[in-house]
């Protein structure tokens, strides 16, 4: 029997040395707290959530979204820092929110909002800080490099950076319906992390369609660890490649392989027993689908470690 031990923090009582919890509990736990009627998610920003609907007409002006945004001063600043973060910087700087819209174009202002509404609010689970703050940085790395990797493949996708930045977001669910039960918060995470790596991709699933996002992102997200064999959407594809570059750049749930390097064309296997990667033949089936040879995979793995490198030098 797989058997999680809570946490010591004192010297134990009697209750305590009583408290077991086997793992089958915690995965029970996380899929009962998703499956209730009354389940509310992490919340989005409501500004966020305005945002995606407005980039979705054909109709909406640059001053309505920026007024939108106003409303949030927290959520204004974020998006104007990353706005002018390295990777988005261009010759001259963005110095409002105007500008940026204006420059950048509306679907690029709503990858940056939802980029700072899940940075802000959906990633921050009392009790979880440290891997939290991983899972945001993977994410956040693996939407940058979605994007370049449909780029080069010439995948057609607006919602490549969401797909990217979204994935994951049920690591965030199941740590916060763990941290908001007395018993399940006592448990460390390093005990419950193969639990999570067997619910987050259904978790995450469950919270795109609560959010009512697009279809498609909703599709990416159920199945980022996972391609079918018949009609794979080639975004899905592009997923599993993305996540595979970032952890070899060092910006994976797991620790990256100790050869990592950006110009190899060998392409590293993930260990069998590890969090949120992928086996080697589903990254080979998903360049199948992209028509990936091995060197598109290394430029695209050039390119991967350079992000990954830009966002670590500019904390976006």
């Amino acid at each position: 029997m797989d058997v999680l031990a809570p946490p010591r923090t004192s010297a134990p009582d009697a209750s305590e040395i009583d408290l077991q919890v086997d793992r089958s509990d915690v995965t029970d736990h996380i899929r009962k707290t998703f499956a209730r009627p009354g389940y509310r998610p992490p919340l989005l920003p409501p500004v966020a959530l305005e945002v995606m609907q407005l980039s979705q007409r054909a109709d909406v002006d640059f001053e309505k979204v920026v007024h939108l945004l106003e409303r949030d001063p927290v959520m204004a600043a974020r998006v104007l820092s990353i706005a002018q973060s390295p990777l988005y910087a261009s010759r001259s700087p963005i110095l409002s929110l105007r500008v940026a819209a204006i420059r950048m174009g509306l679907k690029t202002v709503r990858d940056i909002v939802m980029e700072a509404a899940v940075n802000l609010k959906v990633f921050r689970v009392p009790g979880y800080e440290q891997p939290m703050a991983r899972v945001a940085q993977h994410s956040t790395a693996t939407a940058h490099v979605m994007r370049a990797v449909c780029r080069r493949t010439r995948v057609e996708s607006e919602y490549a950076f969401l797909c990217g930045l979204l994935h994951d977001v049920g690591y965030a669910a199941s740590l916060l319906s763990l941290a908001e039960d007395a018993t399940m918060r006592r448990v460390p995470y390093d005990k419950v992390s193969m639990v999570l790596d067997e619910v987050h991709e259904d978790a995450s699933a469950l919270l795109a369609k609560l959010w009512k996002l697009p279809e498609q992102v909703q599709r990416a997200v159920a199945n980022h660890h996972d391609l079918p064999r018949e009609h794979a959407e080639p975004v899905n594809a592009a997923l599993i490649v993305a996540e595979q570059l970032c952890w070899e750049a060092g910006a994976g749930i797991e620790p990256p392989p100790p050869d990592a390097n950006p110009m190899t064309m060998k392409t590293p296997e993930a260990p069998v027993d590890g969090v949120d990667v992928n086996w080697i033949g589903l990254v080979d089936q998903a360049r199948a689908v992209l028509s990936m040879d091995e060197l598109g995979l290394a430029a695209a793995r050039a390119e991967a470690f350079a992000i990954v490198a830009q966002l670590a030098g500019g904390k976006s």
